[in-house]
């Protein structure tokens, strides 16, 4: 008997302690999402979300969280609706915190070359005069044994403008087009020459190792400085 009661004794102090390390292990999910309305919404976001998961929706458009982790009731957003979403857990690798934010990719068609898509992209650095970020996305390619599907990483980089110019985020390629010819004069040669030369082998080589859109920052900084010459 005196057994018996030992073991309930256990289970009593162990089922507390687990339900409140299964709520802890839960806590990179744990995010607080700023709406449009200016509004802030505190919860876990629910996985899956990201492109890797979004063989048959928008990529990176539209996610669900929970008030907490184990929460039966679930809000659902999209890029649309929200201005952003912070991770409240911090890393060595993110000592601020993840943050996801909505902004228009420039996505470029044949009956509009400035056409936007608003999307939810991660922010990877900021600097005075732009931003640049990384998001994934499904790229499809077509060739005689059909169709092929991949998952790629890209960047893009966000110049501080005002209006809506403000909030476009452009691929490198992008950048390197006639798209930006008119808002940027020079920088669209500029850009293409970043790489070229012994200095700019360094600086791919150094971009390479970095593995991220850091490079853009210095690119535009580097044109923004050639300008006011």
């Amino acid at each position: 008997m005196k057994n018996l009661f030992l073991v309930v004794l256990a289970l009593c102090v162990y089922i507390p302690q687990a339900n409140a390390q299964k709520v802890k292990d839960q806590e990179f999910r744990r995010v607080v999402v700023t709406l449009t309305s200016g509004e802030k919404v505190e919860g876990y976001v629910k996985r899956g979300w990201h492109a890797e998961a979004s063989a048959f929706k928008k990529s990176n458009y539209s996610f669900k969280m929970t008030a907490t982790p184990d929460d039966k009731e679930v809000l659902k957003y999209t890029a649309d609706e929200v201005v952003c979403i912070d991770y409240t857990e911090k890393t060595e690798n993110n000592p601020d915190g993840i943050r996801w934010e909505s902004r228009e990719l420039a996505s470029p068609s044949i009956a509009d070359r400035y056409r936007t898509i608003r999307r939810l992209v991660c922010l990877e650095n900021t600097g005075e005069h732009a931003s640049v970020y990384w998001w994934k996305d499904w790229d499809v390619t077509t060739n005689q044994q059909g169709m092929k599907r991949r998952l790629v990483t890209y960047h893009g980089i966000r110049f501080h403008d005002e209006g809506k110019e403000g909030e476009i985020v452009y691929i490198p390629m992008l950048v390197n087009s006639v798209l930006l010819k008119d808002k940027k004069p020079g920088l669209k040669e500029f850009s293409k020459n970043w790489f070229k030369g012994k200095e700019g082998k360094a600086r791919k080589k150094e971009a390479d190792a970095d593995g991220d859109g850091t490079w853009m920052l210095d690119m535009y900084e580097a044109y923004l400085a050639q300008q006011a010459k």
